[in-house]
């Protein structure tokens, strides 16, 4: 939704928990999420691009950019992941669905990752 989970919630949809993470999220990247989408052509232009899949293994293995690192995305904070991103590098976010990437682009961003991007 165009206005996050404010007008997720004015919409009448359900929210579970607390939502101030994921504002606060949402509120540390001043950019539009527009900004943050590039192009695989674009991506592989970028120096030490690395491009991580978050999605599940299932549809990691029926397509995927060549090269892709795999990060279930259940995993996605653990020891071993956080430690093989290099925050050096360009980080291109893989995710079927649009809300999630943003999220984790986000959550990465408020890590102190320079430079992430979502894969259109």
């Amino acid at each position: 939704m165009r206005d996050g989970i404010k007008g997720w919630k004015k919409a009448g949809y359900a929210t579970v928990g607390n939502t101030e993470l994921l504002e606060d999220l949402i509120a540390a990247n001043k950019k539009d999420f527009c900004s943050l989408i590039i192009n695989e052509a674009d991506a592989r232009k970028l120096k030490n691009c690395t491009f991580v899949d978050f999605r599940d293994e299932a549809q990691y293995k029926k397509y995927h950019v060549n090269g892709a690192n795999h990060v279930d995305y259940g995993n996605m904070f653990s020891k071993p992941m956080m430690e093989e991103l290099n925050k050096s590098n360009s980080l291109v976010i893989i995710h079927d669905v649009p809300a999630v990437a943003g999220v984790i682009a986000m959550t990465l961003k408020l890590m102190d990752y320079p430079d992430v991007y979502i894969l259109k």
